[in-house]
């Protein structure tokens, strides 16, 4: 008997019924007629999967960022994908959530901000979009590892950075490196090893026969705990033989043996509210001398920071900070401080190449008197300015600095206020040339009361200067494989008092060639 109609519509209903009791809310959603198509339906790189026999029926539920693999928009909690209606049209209340949070599209939260995402100034900029980012089961690539191998021929007119019996000698550098990065859709993590070996031929008045060494491990973590809580942690630990001016932190000035310097930062950030988020941390530094000559100031520095930061605009967040400081000298007694150190400050985005960082505030530290016995108090400012700027995808450039007090080096005295500012830059000129700049000035300040003995001053005031400055390229063979590198660094020490802290002047030219696979 042929099929009626009204036959066909009670078959094609029951067929439907079936199939629905099995699909996923999305699935629903994707149901049409040939007449009516709706728009592309978005799916899901993890949807959600129902017990066996029931319909699920509730919104897409998720527990990190997933991205839509048709549209690339990136959905979390806070922002789930619209509901489509049974006409398969995006209701009013959820149409372009992410887009449209406020008129004019002002950003109302820190997840929102610019900050994080660029994308409203990549539009406001003419940019290309920012690619999404990586938030499925990992970010793998079939060689993790990159490796890195150099040799280097160089001069160095004072070695020991001496000015009295200044080494000048011709050194042979040998180094390797490996960087591991790995990443998952809350996890990242990243792991960086390099050492070098520098033998100099002129070694009679050096140490260890002229071998210095120099090794570095990097390790950075960062891990989504919850939606509104993200765990950090950042390390830097190395051999070195020569000083770090850059560095800063109260390191040694001149050449000083082998030592070890050590940074580490654990932060937890929470978001309390759309606009209002907290940062805790704790930071210890270790500078420790293997081979010191004269008496050992290696000391143990801990930082504990509370920050409170408030989203004021959206490039802008308003910070108050406050931290609590002990540093204690391993082998010296008497010359321990326990300090306090309040801030006010901001962090500012301009565009998605430029970004700023900057605290004031004032530091009150207790000192113990390394000369007299007992204790004497320092209140004075502190301030910290970090700013990163890329002109174009080649050029970019750097500058850090900061104020406040360090670890001494120098016998009666426990601390020095110290001023540093440090700039980088460089650029890359086509595919195959490379240049970077550098350009750095410390300025120690050493003022300690209750140094008189017998009427005699053992810690009068007195300062130092520190400049450091040079130039490098690299020229590819290969591109990105194979280079040849050359570099100049001059550094010069001007002293207030010789008797406590020696001028001198250091030149190091180099030559020499890399291989990256």
């Amino acid at each position: 008997m042929p099929a009626t109609p009204k036959s066909l519509k009670l078959a094609a209903f029951a067929l439907f019924c079936c199939v629905a009791s099995q699909a996923t809310a999305q699935e629903i959603a994707a149901v049409t007629t040939p007449a009516e198509q709706p728009p592309t339906v978005e799916k899901f790189e993890e949807p959600a999967t129902p017990a066996p026999g029931q319909t699920n029926n509730s919104a897409f539920r998720f527990t990190y960022p997933v991205r839509d693999t048709g549209s690339e928009r990136i959905y979390t909690e806070a922002n789930p994908p619209a509901q489509a209606n049974p006409d398969g049209t995006t209701p009013a209340s959820d149409a372009g959530a992410s887009d449209q949070a406020s008129p004019d599209n002002v950003v109302t939260s820190f997840q929102d901000s610019p900050a994080v995402t660029g994308q409203e100034y990549a539009e406001m900029e003419n940019l290309p979009a920012e690619p999404g980012a990586d938030i499925g089961e990992g970010r793998f690539s079939k060689r993790p590892f990159r490796f890195s191998f150099s040799v280097n021929e160089g001069y160095n007119s004072n070695v020991n950075g001496s000015s009295t019996d200044p080494v000048e000698s011709l050194y042979t550098s040998v180094a390797a490196g490996v960087d591991y990065d790995f990443g998952s859709s809350r996890l990242t993590l990243g792991v960086s090893l390099d050492a070098a070996l520098s033998f100099y031929y002129n070694n009679e008045q050096l140490q260890n026969d002229g071998i210095f060494p120099t090794i570095t491990l990097g390790i950075s973590a960062d891990y989504k705990a919850a939606p509104q809580l993200d765990l950090s942690f950042v390390t830097s630990t190395a051999l070195l033989s020569q000083p770090d001016f850059a560095a800063g932190g109260g390191g040694p000035s001149n050449y000083a043996g082998d030592y070890i310097s050590s940074a580490t930062t654990l932060a937890a950030t929470y978001r309390w509210l759309p606009k209002l988020q907290t940062i805790t941390s704790y930071s210890p530094l270790i500078y420790y001398y293997l081979q010191p000559e004269g008496d050992n100031f290696s000391y143990f520095d801990q930082t504990v920071g509370q920050q409170f930061l408030y989203l004021w605009k959206p490039t802008t967040q308003l910070v108050a900070e406050y931290r609590f400081n002990l540093r204690n000298y391993l082998d010296l007694t008497n010359y321990n401080s326990v300090g306090n150190i309040g801030l006010l400050g901001f962090n500012h985005t301009f565009n998605p190449r430029s970004t700023m960082s900057f605290r004031a505030g004032a530091e009150q530290r207790t000192s113990e008197n390394p000369v007299t016995g007992g204790n004497y108090n320092y209140i004075g400012p502190f301030g910290e300015l970090t700013f990163t700027y890329a002109f174009a995808e080649r050029t970019s450039i750097a500058l850090t600095s900061r104020y406040g007090t360090t670890g001494t080096g120098i016998n009666n005295y426990s601390q020095d206020q110290q001023f540093l500012v440090s700039l980088r830059a460089s650029h890359r000129f086509g595919r195959r040339l490379t240049m970077g700049a550098f350009a750095t000035y410390q300025n120690n300040f050493y003022a300690q009361p209750g140094g008189d003995i017998d009427g005699v001053d053992l810690t009068p005031s007195f300062s130092y200067n520190v400049f450091s400055a040079g130039l490098n390229g690299a020229y590819y063979i290969f591109p990105d494989t194979w280079s040849l590198n050359a570099g100049y660094t001059f550094t010069t020490l001007t002293s207030g008092n010789t008797a406590r802290q020696g001028d001198y002047t250091q030149n190091i030219v180099f030559l020499g060639t890399q291989v990256n696979f």
